[in-house]
């Protein structure tokens, strides 16, 4: 009997690991991640002040660190020091369902959503924070806890080109979970097609946002806006096998087809502004690190809305 294909274990191609990989390390040139190193570190949110000490107010000191009660059982004041907490946490979340796997090799939703991930982690680890990965389909595939250093970041590259996604479903709040034991504020970057129902309910998405910065990049391939005219072609949806055959030369199908791209697009505003996330669209037709440098650069500190 034939196994289903949910259950069946997933083939590796060695040999496309390596040439993805190696792509992958090409995009992620220098040049490309300290421009986009130097636009992350201003767009970061800060991550506050950390207790170091009390001691005995000196000259120069900020007042407005005085400790009123110790200064009032002492008979002087005290002051309380902080430092700053400068490393921030990265948490790339990558959805790898079968919906990502459709465009030209090299120019696909996933491969983009990979090297933007790649650039961002790099462009983290340049600055001296630490990132994290989460791959996610209806389930995580992999977690690789935050951490830091080329050692580490060699490791998500690895990550992103070699690991098999069981299942093609999605449920991108199947991260959730992982992302709300982090206790310390950071950043998540949520990559995905964002395609209904997958991105989940809007609320479980908010209380994240309440304690973190969550930006959800959409990755569009230009086909899935417009229809080409070629005929009669079968559709298949990637992630229930469902198939249709449309006439593509139809001007009504082309209408549908374009209206239906423009819901997906309105729907994905409203929801990240329900959700209170920041959200931006991203065509594979273009390389990731020019749409990625324009975010970083120019992104609002507001919360909700896509652009």
């Amino acid at each position: 009997m034939q196994a289903k294909e949910d259950d069946a274990k997933p083939q590796i191609d060695a040999a496309a690991i390596v040439r993805r990989a190696r792509r992958l390390r090409f995009r992620v040139r220098p040049g490309a991640v300290s421009a986009l190193a130097g636009a992350y570190l201003g767009a970061r949110p800060g991550t506050g002040l950390t207790f170091a000490e009390l001691r005995a107010y000196e000259p120069g000191d900020d007042v407005r660190h005085l400790d009123w009660n110790v200064t009032a059982r002492q008979g002087r004041p005290y002051v309380r020091r902080f430092i700053e907490e400068r490393a921030l946490t990265l948490w790339l979340v990558v959805d790898v369902s079968a919906s990502l796997r459709f465009g030209p090799e090299g120019q696909g939703k996933a491969d983009r959503a990979a090297q933007a991930a790649a650039l961002l982690a790099a462009a983290a680890v340049q600055n001296g924070d630490r990132a994290g990965l989460l791959l996610v389909t209806d389930r995580v595939e992999l977690e690789i806890l935050p951490d830091g250093g080329p050692r580490h970041l060699a490791r998500l590259v690895r990550a992103l080109v070699a690991t098999p996604a069981v299942s093609r479903k999605t449920e991108l709040t199947s991260a959730l979970a992982i992302l709300g034991r982090a206790r310390r504020r950071g950043l998540v970057v949520v990559l995905s097609d964002f395609l209904e129902p997958g991105r989940g309910p809007a609320g479980a998405w908010r209380a994240l946002a309440r304690r973190h910065e969550v930006l959800a990049l959409r990755f569009v391939e230009p086909r899935e806006e417009k229809l080409p005219s070629v005929g009669l072609i079968a559709l298949t949806d990637a992630e229930t096998g469902a198939r249709r055959v449309i006439d593509s030369s139809s001007s009504r199908v082309q209408a549908l087809f374009a209206s239906a791209a423009n819901e997906r697009r309105a729907s994905f505003r409203s929801w990240c502004a329900e959700a209170g996330l920041i959200g931006f669209e991203l065509s594979t037709d273009e390389d990731p690190i020019s749409l990625l440098l324009r975010i970083f650069r120019g992104r609002s500190v507001r919360r909700g809305g896509a652009r």
